[in-house]
This record gives structure tokens, C-alpha cells and sequence, in this order.
């Protein structure tokens, strides 16, 4: 493919910020009904009784957004309510956009590459139908995610579990990516002690709430609590269980719940006992499996739970230009999910969105395998092969 010379595609990114940012504006007025039940009440709440209400159990979210959401609280001045909610998550997609740049920058250290991802993670549909139309967080503990990739792909494994450990007090979904540190564990990247880090970043972020007089039992319970808010197999997501009304919801979590520990445990231990270099490529592929298959295979998701898998998709592609399709696919999937809830559309797209989820992380799991993980028996194959 001609490159495109240096002007037109500085120009191209700019206009892409820029197109970004207006379809931003359009979206902030509109309220979600999760708005409405959920973040405007907590935000009128702590407006009228302070910072001190965090210490009680008004909200089933977490202490740290619960510290950003009062703080926007001190906008009321001169934002709305739903502007000022919105910024929190907003915020966290403008530090997304430079986290992909770095990601991307790893490979690309010269020229506009690295800005061209970040433009196009800034105008990425599901981005800114989270941020800016639904008022969601999912962004926000994402940013997180993207920060532990960045370090792991720079061999600073620390820091990355640490980067884990904030976006795990922020939110469960965190957990989406802990196959990939378990591979990393078993090869040795990560030394067991680092994730001693996670519940003491836990204890660290939460501790202003206890002090405020939230006990460490409901500090604790946030996400026991959260778990039994509803009780379907699938909250409107993009995978298996959309096909699975007919089965009971306590059968049907059990047998999600074993059905992922030996799919991802199978696939942990596959990589963890193939021998490979830990290049940044490889990690980074292995970081979107990791992101994909766990919300795939478990029960209870939502619609919005593939978003790290959108953001990462995207990075990916610059690693693998073969894969360009790949975050594509991530929108259409989302895209889907997110218009059902939004728009009332037919539950029909989801399960649509499903199925080409299925086939979609199917995909990356062979690529994957076959790119960095080959089985023993390919070896054999391979040395008992005539020269």
C-alpha cells in the first residue's frame, strides 16, 4: 500500500481528534437509563451530603469512583449534572488515546503511526458510546489495563500488577486479563510475591471509605453484592449464553463456571508449558485472548464487558497488519450488544453479534497458539518429517 505523505496523514489525524471530540458534544446531553436510575441520584447525593456519604452504603460501585464522582460534584457550579458525570469516563478516554500511543510507539518509535492509533482509538464507536452517550465507566478501569499492558510489554512486571490491582479495585471486569498474567507467572515473568500488591492496592484505594465509615465486610462485598443484582445467564452480551434462556439460571452457572475454568485453564497451561520468546507481540496477542475468551466463556456478562477487547483489538492490529479485521469485528460485535440496551433494538443483533463472537475468538485462539504456542505434537511432526 502507497503511504500516504506526511502532511495528509498529520491532517487526517487531526481531523479525526477532531471528529472525536464533535460527536462527543452531540452525545453528552443524552441520558442512559442507567443515568438515570444509577449515576444522577449517587451524584445529587453527594452533591447534597458530602464527601462523607462515601462511608456509607448508598452505591453498589466501588470507593474509588465513587472519590472521582464526588469530585465532579464540585462542578455543579458551572457543568450540569450529566456533563460533569460524563467527564469522569471522558477523561479516561483521552488518556486511553496516549496509552494505545505509547502501546503502538513501542513498535513504531519514528513517524505518525503511533498518533494514527491513538486518533483512531479517540473515534472508535464503542468508545464514545460508553463515555460520552451512555455515561458508563468501563474506560476507566480499562485505562488501567492498558497501563498494565504497557508495562508488561517493557518487562516491568511490577508495576504492571500494580496496574492491575487499581483497575481491579475499580471494577471485577479487571479480571479478564488475569490468564495472561498467569502465563506470565508460570514463565517467570511475574514473581508470585508482586501479586501480594493487588490486595494491598485494594486496602490502599478503599481505606479513605472505611475512614469515612464504610466497613472493610461491605468494602469487601462490593462484588459478591454486584454478582447477585440480577439473575440471568446473560445480561444482553455477545456470547454463548444469549442462546441459553431456556436452560435454569443455577444450572446454567455452574456448568459456565466449570465449562471456563477447564477452557481457560487449558489454555493457560498450554502456553505455559510451550516454549516461545516473550516478544512484545506475543504478549500482546495473548493480552487480547486473554480479554476475549473470559468474558466469551463465563456467565452473567454484560453487553459493555468486551470493552478492553475493543481497545486492545485495535492496538493488536499495528502489531499484526494481517489482523486489521479483528477490531472491526470488536465494533460490530459491541456495536450490537450496546444498540439492543440503547436504542431498544432487535435482541436479534445480539445474538447475531454472538455468533460472530464465537468465530471471532475462535480465530484469535488458533492465531495465537499457532503463532507462539505450537503443541508437542506439531514438534514431533515436524522432526520426524523427511528433510
Amino acid at each position: 500500500m502507497k503511504k500516504l505523505p506526511s502532511p495528509l496523514m498529520f491532517g487526517s489525524i487531526i481531523l479525526l481528534f477532531v471528529m472525536g471530540l464533535a460527536l462527543r458534544g452531540l452525545a453528552l446531553p443524552a441520558i442512559s437509563g442507567d443515568m438515570q436510575w444509577a449515576y444522577i441520584p449517587w451524584y445529587d447525593f453527594l452533591k447534597t451530603h458530602g464527601i462523607q456519604e462515601i462511608g456509607t452504603n448508598f452505591s453498589d460501585y466501588t470507593p474509588p469512583y465513587l472519590y472521582l464522582l464526588w469530585l465532579s460534584t464540585l462542578t455543579s457550579t458551572f457543568l450540569p449534572n450529566v456533563v460533569a458525570i460524563k467527564s469522569i469516563s471522558i477523561f479516561a478516554d483521552v488518556i486511553n488515546a496516549f496509552l494505545v500511543y505509547r502501546i503502538v510507539r513501542l513498535k513504531y518509535p519514528i513517524g505518525y503511526t503511533p498518533l494514527l492509533a491513538g486518533a483512531l482509538f479517540w473515534v472508535l464507536p464503542t468508545v464514545m458510546m460508553n463515555s460520552s452517550l451512555w455515561g458508563q465507566a468501563d474506560a476507566l478501569y480499562t485505562m488501567f489495563l492498558l497501563l498494565c499492558l504497557y508495562y508488561l510489554l517493557n518487562n516491568k512486571s511490577l508495576l504492571g500488577v500494580i496496574a492491575f490491582g487499581i483497575a481491579f479495585t475499580i471494577k471485577a471486569q479487571a479480571i479478564f486479563i488475569a490468564p495472561l498474567l498467569a502465563i506470565l507467572f508460570f514463565k517467570k515473568r511475574i514473581a508470585w510475591h508482586y501479586f501480594l500488591m493487588v490486595p494491598l492496592v485494594y486496602l490502599l484505594l478503599d481505606a479513605p471509605a472505611f475512614f469515612l465509615g464504610r466497613s472493610w465486610l461491605g468494602i469487601f462485598t462490593i462484588y459478591s453484592s454486584q454478582a447477585y443484582t440480577f439473575q440471568e445467564l446473560s445480561k444482553n452480551a455477545p456470547n454463548l449464553y444469549i442462546f441459553a434462556s431456556s436452560i435454569s439460571y443455577g444450572l446454567g452457572t455452574i456448568i459456565g463456571l466449570v465449562l471456563t475454568v477447564l477452557i481457560v485453564g487449558c489454555w493457560i497451561l498450554l502456553n505455559a508449558r510451550a516454549k516461545f520468546d516473550l516478544s512484545r507481540s506475543a504478549i500482546l496477542l495473548m493480552g487480547l485472548v486473554s480479554v476475549a475468551i473470559l468474558p466469551f466463556v463465563l456467565p452473567k456478562m454484560h453487553d459493555r464487558y468486551f470493552y478492553p477487547a475493543d481497545v486492545v483489538s485495535l492496538a493488536l492490529a499495528f502489531y499484526f497488519p494481517e489482523l486489521w479485521f479483528v477490531p472491526i469485528l470488536y465494533q460490530v460485535i459491541s456495536t450490537s450488544a450496546y444498540i439492543v440496551f440503547l436504542f431498544n433494538a432487535a435482541p436479534l443483533l445480539t445474538q447475531s453479534a454472538a455468533i460472530l463472537n464465537t468465530l471471532t475468538v475462535s480465530f484469535l485462539v488458533w492465531k495465537q497458539v499457532r503463532t507462539f504456542a505450537p503443541s508437542p505434537l506439531s514438534k514431533i511432526s515436524a522432526k520426524e518429517s523427511p528433510a
